[in-house]
């Protein structure tokens, strides 16, 4: 089984190679509606937040306060540290579990994971590779505040949450330069899934 990840900067283009690797017939597991996901049904974890940052992380209905907890990855740093730490190993250990669970029920050889924090939760020590899919900082920015609604503050706070792309680029296995067409990426795509295939 080869288990590589797929990261990279808030508005990159990391979700457009993976459905390109989709459809090439790769799993692709995604750590990022994971984490959203077991924040709320993981009592250990609920249990964990609470007890570092009060009952107004949850709604009274069970879900997470999603303005309480922009407040604490975005604008503090060691709130964000301690959220990973309590969040990523329970992420860790489900994907471990999964992507052995598809090598051997289905016979998968080459499994994906899509995570925006590869590097700051340490995930590639899972990984036998890291792909970082890179684009120019212009592009970046006018994406996500076409996608999201977002103001330009709102967009830099989010990537300064985020490892700098340069680090990322240092700790990469392969990088992907997505400052073309959608048609491009798509070619660019295939360039990596040749890659990847020549390493399984």
């Amino acid at each position: 089984m080869f288990l590589f990840g797929v990261t990279g900067g808030i508005g990159s283009g990391k979700s457009a190679v993976c459905t390109y690797l989709k459809e090439k017939g790769v799993d692709v597991l995604e750590a990022d509606p994971l984490a959203k996901q077991l924040t709320v049904s993981n009592s250990e974890i609920r249990q964990e937040l609470i007890k570092c940052f009060g009952k107004d992380v949850y709604t009274r209905d069970g879900e997470i306060n999603k303005e309480r907890m922009r407040e604490l990855v975005f604008s503090k740093p060691q709130s964000r540290e301690q959220i990973n730490q309590i969040i990523h190993p329970h992420v860790l250990q489900w994907i471990d579990k999964e992507a052995k669970r598809l090598n051997r029920d289905m016979g998968r050889s080459l499994i994906g994971v899509e995570a925006a924090l590869i590097f700051e939760s340490k995930m590639e020590k899972i990984l036998d590779a890291v792909v970082v899919v890179h684009a120019p900082l212009k592009q970046r920015i006018h994406w996500v505040q076409t996608r999201n609604g977002l103001s330009r503050e709102e967009v830099e706070n989010r990537m300064n949450a985020q490892m700098s792309v340069d680090e990322q680029i240092r700790r990469a296995d392969y990088v992907l330069n997505n400052s073309g067409s959608l048609e491009e990426l798509r070619h660019l795509t295939n360039e990596l899934f040749d890659w990847l295939r020549e390493r399984v």
